[in-house]
């Protein structure tokens, strides 16, 4: 017996934390909550980066060829910074794991949270901006290319022939938008003008399915559109920008919430982390069993 109570090691007090005050269970649960609900809108902010992602691969690839027709570059800026969110959010979606356990990697997520709040706050003037101007604009470009800058620039009239074909319209507010040209005819002696069948409406005005060419000879309304395209042009920037602006605005409350439970854990009380005061005691026991 004397043997066997010579190696045992002497039971140590239990250490006293003296000067603070008793530990407090609130507090530890409330720091779990806030992770659990930084989880939560982190997964949310991965939801919301692929339909920014979603949306600028529609408005720049299917529904680039109208890009052209819109003379500012807010509008492109806004495409450029919804890659740039959506990215964004993707990232700091995939890095949270990393923050709820490490309070370094929290601290580099939190400045990825404020990069993105400017990039949407920037995304939300454009939008905001644009929003104010582009009927004017439009009301303004789409007469002049079509007058000026179809038979000139390809770019153009690659963009308004799919935009005619598209809205199924002709002309920037009716078909007699297009020049209809007079050609001189010096072989008729009782006229010294006459107007010859030509064609003014390009293919892209005819109802037919199958447009081939010279489909648009004939200005009948059973044959092309009579009504313009800039209503329908209008409506697709309005409703794309609205699109962009809601999206945004989702993503920036999330971004709002996501940061004010990302700073409740990072400036969590540091005796949280020692939870158990035997902790190092049990440590020392655990050697000489």
């Amino acid at each position: 017996m004397e043997q066997y109570f010579k190696y045992v090691v002497p039971m140590r007090p239990v250490p006293q934390h003296r000067g603070h005050p008793p530990r407090n269970r609130r507090s530890k649960s409330c720091t779990g909550c806030c992770s659990k609900c930084q989880l939560f809108v982190s997964y949310l902010l991965v939801i919301v980066g692929i339909l920014f992602l979603a949306l600028a691969i529609w408005l720049y690839i299917f529904r680039g060829d109208l890009i052209p027709l819109i003379q500012s570059h807010f509008y492109v800026k806004c495409i450029c910074l919804a890659v740039g969110c959506g990215i964004f959010n993707v990232i700091i979606g995939f890095l949270v794991h990393s923050a709820v356990s490490n309070r370094c990697a929290l601290v580099f997520y939190l400045l990825m949270l404020i990069v993105s709040m400017i990039m949407e706050g920037c995304l939300i003037y454009f939008t905001f901006s644009y929003h104010a101007t582009y009927t004017q604009e439009l009301d303004v470009s789409l007469p002049n290319d079509i007058l000026n800058n179809y038979n000139s620039d390809p770019m153009i009239a690659k963009a308004v022939n799919f935009l005619q074909k598209d809205a199924k319209c002709c002309g920037s507010n009716a078909f007699n938008d297009w020049p209809k040209p007079e050609v001189e005819d010096h072989y008729l002696p009782y006229a010294k003008t006459v107007v010859q069948r030509v064609q003014y409406v390009p293919d892209s005005c005819c109802k037919s399915t199958h447009q081939r060419k010279g489909c648009a000879l004939s200005d009948s309304p059973n044959n092309i559109f009579y009504r313009g395209c800039l209503p329908f042009l209008k409506e697709e920037v309005y409703n794309n920008l609205n699109f962009l602006f809601t999206v945004t605005a989702a993503s920036l409350v999330l971004h709002f919430a996501n940061l004010i439970f990302g700073c409740c854990a990072c400036f969590r009380n540091d005796d949280e982390e020692d939870e158990n005061p035997f902790k190092d005691y049990d440590q020392e026991m655990h050697l000489f069993e």
